[in-house]
């Protein structure tokens, strides 16, 4: 570890004790002021948002064109981080967060940013959120709800698995649910990435947009070339850091209840018989958090067990 990381996380806990000790909020307060060494920015990524992506063939592990698609993956998140760094950012953690999550190509990212990736996480595509000050966080790559009637491969979470989420009431994408849990850590959304459906769904975030590509089906899409994606995502990236004293977290007040609707009856059914789960229909259920993060860590599971889970 670096050393001024070891200052920076020093002088966090020093702050983190004397806030406590006033009653008062950590993640409030260690993002309160901008850090003497430069900001420090969370990019989530997903894959059905990049530039030209339409298909499971250019998204999925075994797909002839999945292996461009991973280079213009790494393209997009090394031109938001050579746009913010331009801006003052220093620091930077990048998610991989579609899939399987192993699809970034590690070997060509900066030697200076950190690499979450792998399934089985409790902050899913916000892991690492929690740990430590961030002044930011991007959105690249993301793509529009299942509750959305456009969209390039629109779907929350699970398209395998769940027809609708809704975060209080409101169909909520990926975007909006990951926006919320930053915003319970103060941390607020500067960018979104995506076709204009995406940019469109996720304008109450009041992040830059940019539409890499306008959705014409669910797999079909005028795209921006890689090259032209990519500077659209470096200015954007620079703007949204070169203000980003002008940006609010994104908050939902009070409890977070989740109801999510499978696509089948049996696992709405077998879920309610958990007391923390409501059955409110056939195949929707509601799970009720204190918090977002709470509820979404519920939506995760639900997402992803399964009894044949490997030891």
């Amino acid at each position: 570890m670096k050393i001024r990381n070891l200052q920076s996380s020093a002088r966090h806990l020093l702050l983190a004790l004397t806030v406590i000790l006033a009653g008062g909020s950590i993640q409030g307060a260690a993002n309160a002021q901008t850090p003497a060494q430069g900001y420090r920015i969370h990019i989530s990524v997903d894959m059905e948002g990049l530039t030209g992506a339409v298909s499971p063939n250019q998204i999925i592990g075994n797909g002839n064109d999945y292996a461009a698609t991973r280079k213009i993956m790494v393209g997009e998140i090394l031109a938001a981080i050579e746009g913010a760094r331009e801006a003052g950012a220093t620091e930077f953690v990048i998610v991989d967060s579609h899939g399987g999550m192993e699809n970034i190509l590690i070997d060509e990212l900066p030697e200076d940013v950190t690499l979450i990736r792998g399934q089985g996480r409790p902050f899913g595509m916000m892991e690492g959120i929690d740990r430590g000050r961030y002044d930011g966080a991007m959105f690249i790559g993301y793509h529009a709800s299942a509750s959305n009637m456009r969209g390039v491969r629109a779907h929350t979470i699970s398209s395998a698995r769940f027809s609708e989420v809704k975060l209080n009431g409101v169909p909520a994408a990926e975007g909006y649910i990951n926006a919320a849990v930053a915003g319970e850590y103060g941390v607020p959304i500067l960018l979104v990435t995506g076709d204009d459906a995406t940019v469109d769904e996720l304008a109450p975030l009041k992040a830059e947009g940019v539409a890499v590509k306008r959705a014409i089906g669910f797999h079909s899409a005028e795209s921006l070339t890689p090259a032209a994606a990519r500077k659209l995502i470096k200015d954007a990236a620079r703007r949204s850091v070169s203000r980003i004293s002008s940006y609010k977290p994104f908050k939902i007040a009070g409890p977070a209840n989740i109801d999510v609707t499978f696509h089948y009856y049996r696992p709405a059914e077998m879920l309610s018989w958990l007391p923390i789960v409501e059955r409110i229909g056939p195949r929707t259920v509601r799970f009720k958090g204190k918090t977002v993060s709470e509820a979404a860590k519920i939506l995760g599971f639900a997402s992803g067990y399964n009894v044949e889970l490997e030891p």
